[in-house]
């Protein structure tokens, strides 16, 4: 769930309560540096670093980035390079770290399960993020936004320790064959005799998310390329979404229209012989007996985890959420242009956050974490990185086009604003917040019932504070 909203602290809640809980593994490197320069209060991060295999690359990592106490109020972070198509070794490094350093605290004092979820679509860093995970004895990997073909043979690999190459687009690429390619050396960054001493790595199950029976089916028809589950991704789900199938349509507040062409047959799925878990809209009771009597073996549930009290969204904005979702005020849109992805991607409207123009008025186009970014082909021949969000000049110099840059959101920045660390800009500025949530609410809204007349308060009490925690969505799913 974006950044760090399903983090380490979730995941092992809810890991610990006998469910699969799911790490997000978007842009680890830099989350894992932020926290120590916000000073590791709790000592958690650090003590998971210390964990580590290779105790050279933990120290400099923690010289580099580790400040006791924590920033200045006004200072800005100290910057993660941005990941290429040929990344420093040392980014690599902390890559494979701050992976491990997530895996590990989630996994840390209990024998549940613990996953980390990928985006397809970031696939720059991928093979040194899932190296890092399996160091960490990750029991599942979960890839959507994009085909996951490659990553069953590419984890099969990573667990013998071999060199893997993963493919990546290239936007304005000469011929079919003209793609880029991301390489990954366990030897080659750690040494050999280091890689020796790691041992034999267990192969975590991998999930395909998908959103459709073409793809499902055509994954599950070649062994390199079938994975071990499906989770059937439907379009009320938060985040990311498929694009409706067939010619663009917009309905009258500008979200994507889908229709029956769009509806995913399940039985279909299921009947490829994998287990298959449904999500978008599935977080209640009733839909999870739904999910089950249609064969799946479950459920995924993404929105009512993200509200709730383990979640790694900042308090502030959760508090004002939650308090918006009690009072029946909280509205959810599907936005075709906010996501630099192009992929209608669901945002709650709040003040203060992106989808407040006044939140958004003194910031000045940047394009500094770079995690969305995307390689193209330039004229000479090189590849270069581009993303409609960076400063227009910029993204029209490398043969962006204007009208892809009308309404897009700098998701890197809001969504670690989102998770409570925030760029800061000289003059004060700081980077506004963006809340992406699914649009199915009535689960959240009947939790926040249930733990208000748990307590005794009154509906507008104003000493209340909603709230509820990971336990109660469980207990809510499983005994209704």
């Amino acid at each position: 769930m974006g950044v760090a909203i399903s983090g380490w602290r979730l995941a092992r809640s809810v890991s610990v309560l006998g469910q699969l809980g799911v790490v997000s593994g978007t842009a680890l490197d830099v989350l894992l540096a932020r926290r120590l320069q916000d000073g590791d209060p709790d000592g958690d991060i650090r003590r998971a670093v210390a964990a580590f295999p290779v105790p050279a690359v933990a120290q400099w990592v923690l010289d580099a980035y580790y400040v006791p106490g924590g920033l200045d109020a006004d200072a800005m972070y100290r910057p993660v390079p941005r990941h290429t198509v040929a990344s420093s070794s040392r980014l690599v490094e902390l890559t494979v770290l701050a992976n491990f350093v997530e895996v590990w605290l989630a996994k840390e004092g209990h024998p549940g399960r613990v996953g980390i979820n990928y985006l397809k679509k970031i696939d720059l860093p991928l093979p040194a993020s899932m190296y890092g995970a399996l160091l960490a004895g990750v029991d599942d990997v979960l890839v959507g936004a994009g085909s996951p073909a490659e990553i069953p043979a590419l984890l099969r690999a990573l667990a013998r320790h071999e060199d893997v190459t993963l493919s990546t687009k290239v936007q304005l690429a000469r011929s079919d064959e003209d793609l880029g390619t991301v390489a990954f050396s366990p030897r080659g960054v750690f040494g050999s005799s280091t890689v020796a001493s790691f041992g034999s790595l267990r192969v975590p199950r991998m999930t395909a998310i998908v959103a459709s029976v073409d793809l499902a089916a055509g994954l599950a028809a070649d062994p390199v390329t079938r994975p071990d589950g499906f989770v059937v991704e439907g379009p009320s789900a938060g985040g990311h979404n498929a694009p409706p199938r067939g010619p663009r349509r917009i309905d009258a507040e500008g979200q994507p229209v889908y229709d029956d062409r769009d509806v995913v047959d399940i039985e279909q799925i299921v009947a490829l012989g994998l287990p298959v878990w449904l999500a978008g809209s599935y977080g209640s009771p009733s839909r999870l007996l739904e999910a089950l009597a249609l064969g799946a073996a479950g459920i995924q549930v993404g929105t009512a985890f993200a509200y709730c009290d383990e979640s790694g969204m900042s308090p502030a904005l959760r508090q004002a959420a939650l308090t918006a979702l009690d009072e029946g005020s909280l509205k959810v849109r599907a936005d075709w242009r906010a996501s630099p992805t192009g992929f209608p991607f669901h945002v709650a409207e709040l003040p203060q956050t992106w989808t407040d123009p006044a939140a958004v008025a003194e910031r000045a186009p940047v394009c500094d974490l770079g995690v969305l970014r995307s390689p193209y082909r330039t004229d000479a021949g090189e590849v270069d990185y581009r993303c409609p969000a960076e400063p227009l000049p910029a993204y029209l110099r490398k043969g962006g086009r204007e009208a892809n840059v009308e309404g897009r959101v700098c998701l890197c920045n809001a969504l670690f604003a989102t998770a409570g660390h925030p760029s800061r800009r000289r003059g004060g500025v700081v980077e506004p917040p963006l809340l992406t949530s699914g649009s199915d609410l009535a689960p959240v809204v009947e939790l926040l019932r249930r733990r208000r007349e748990a307590s005794g308060a009154a509906a507008g009490e104003a000493s209340y504070a909603p709230r509820y925690s990971a336990a109660d969505v469980i207990t809510y799913l499983l005994c209704g």
